[in-house]
């Protein structure tokens, strides 16, 4: 599999060699319309990052606090939140992972649900917590394959200007097939409930993470864009083409934050939860740690290998912040991730059906253990080894 990504690496260069010969995109002006269904992470505008999004404060019940205290006073209990990080095929472990859960009986309903990319398609299903979504989760991970995610471009397309190697008009059907009107209708449902899903998007022209509610998305019955914001989260750059919303330019959510976590924002510091500490339930749809190899010195292997690196770093870092943000809240933090000794292969964009089944199948087998969770994430990047030590001893499995 190294070999496929290395000649998804080696299309790449070539596509951006084609780009110089190229016909000349035509010129777009930067978007200033609203944001009216998102927000950065941290609460804020997106076109005002010095204000409080108007999106987020009408969330709340008070000025300045954060989603997850407002919904406790709502619910009058601690909440469970989940986060669903991306990873292209390796999503099956997710989806796997929502299944075993449901069937040990232990599965909470979750109040707040994010996800990013692949997270981000695994996300609406695992809100709705239903046997029937966990079906749906089991066969949209266990029985697609490249040609249900996309399809190439030929060279005559990438000389005529197209945006990226690959076209995901498969994917756009795929996403039609299992997001329909009477989704958004359960989706909207829930939001009456109190409960809420958010996506993350990376915005492109902004170099901004957008966080969107997708439930009053649902709420407001706009099936069009739902489906938009869940194909932007997932558009890899480069390989798959970015989406225009409102006049903004969209890609992959993990190109900034490979997850994403709701109602930690306020302007305020958070007070201590109402009733005890709640649960934020992370799953990394990847590996902790990058495997060490012996890297050969040619532009493909490197290109390759920096790119795995920079998105390892990328989800190290989103693991660390939310892990510190579950401290803040007073909630207890749990992570599962793919086994070290599992082989997922190199290409997270492969979609192989093989390598799926065998992720779903570990992540439902996980699932099913007594103990699967993990309190400090096995990985904080470039934490300090006693600071590490340290955390742990605080916080014990």
């Amino acid at each position: 599999m190294q070999g496929n990504k290395q000649a998804l690496l080696a299309s790449v260069l070539c596509a951006a060699l084609l780009a110089g010969c190229a016909s000349a995109p035509p010129e777009r002006t930067l978007s200033t319309n609203p944001a009216t269904y998102a927000a950065l992470p941290n609460g804020m505008d997106p076109l005002n990052p010095d204000q409080p999004s108007p999106l987020y404060a009408s969330m709340v019940e008070k000025s300045g606090e954060s989603v997850v205290r407002s919904l406790e006073r709502k619910h009058g209990h601690a909440l469970n939140l989940i986060s669903i990080s991306g990873g292209g095929q390796n999503g099956a472990f997710g989806a796997g992972f929502l299944n075993g859960w449901s069937e040990s009986g232990r599965r909470p309903e979750f109040d707040i649900v994010g996800g990013v990319s692949t997270g981000a398609l695994l996300a609406t299903h695992a809100l709705l917590g239903t046997p029937a979504d966990d079906a749906k989760l089991k066969e949209m991970y266990t029985t697609v394959t490249r040609h249900d995610i996309y399809k190439p471009r030929g060279i005559a397309s990438l000389l005529s200007g197209a945006d990226s190697l690959r076209d995901t008009a498969p994917l756009q059907a795929l996403i039609a097939k299992y997001i329909t009107a009477e989704t958004l209708e359960r989706v909207a449902a829930a939001y009456e409930e109190g409960r809420l899903l958010v996506v993350g998007t990376t915005n492109v022209d902004y170099g901004q993470t957008w966080v969107w509610n997708m439930s009053l998305i649902a709420k407001d019955g706009k099936l069009d864009l739902y489906r938009k914001v869940l194909l932007a989260s997932a558009s890899f750059p480069i390989v798959f083409p970015p989406v225009e919303i409102d006049g903004h330019l969209f890609v992959d959510g993990a190109a900034r934050s490979n997850v994403v976590i709701a109602g930690i924002a306020g302007e305020n510091k958070p007070s201590p939860p109402m009733y005890g500490p709640g649960n934020l339930y992370m799953i990394n749809n990847g590996r902790a740690e990058h495997p060490p190899e012996a890297l050969t010195r040619a532009l493909g292997p490197v290109a390759a290998t920096t790119v795995s690196v920079m998105m390892d770093q990328s989800m190290q870092t989103a693991v660390t912040r939310s892990f510190f943000g579950a401290q803040f809240l007073g909630y207890t933090f749990n992570i599962v991730a793919i086994p070290h000794d599992l082989d997922v292969g190199n290409d997270p964009l492969a979609f192989d059906p093989e390598q799926m089944r065998g992720a779903f199948e570990a992540g439902r087998a996980m699932a099913k253990q007594e103990q699967p969770w993990a309190n400090v994430p096995e990985n904080l990047g470039d934490v300090p080894a006693w600071a590490y030590e340290a955390i742990k001893e605080r916080y014990p499995q």
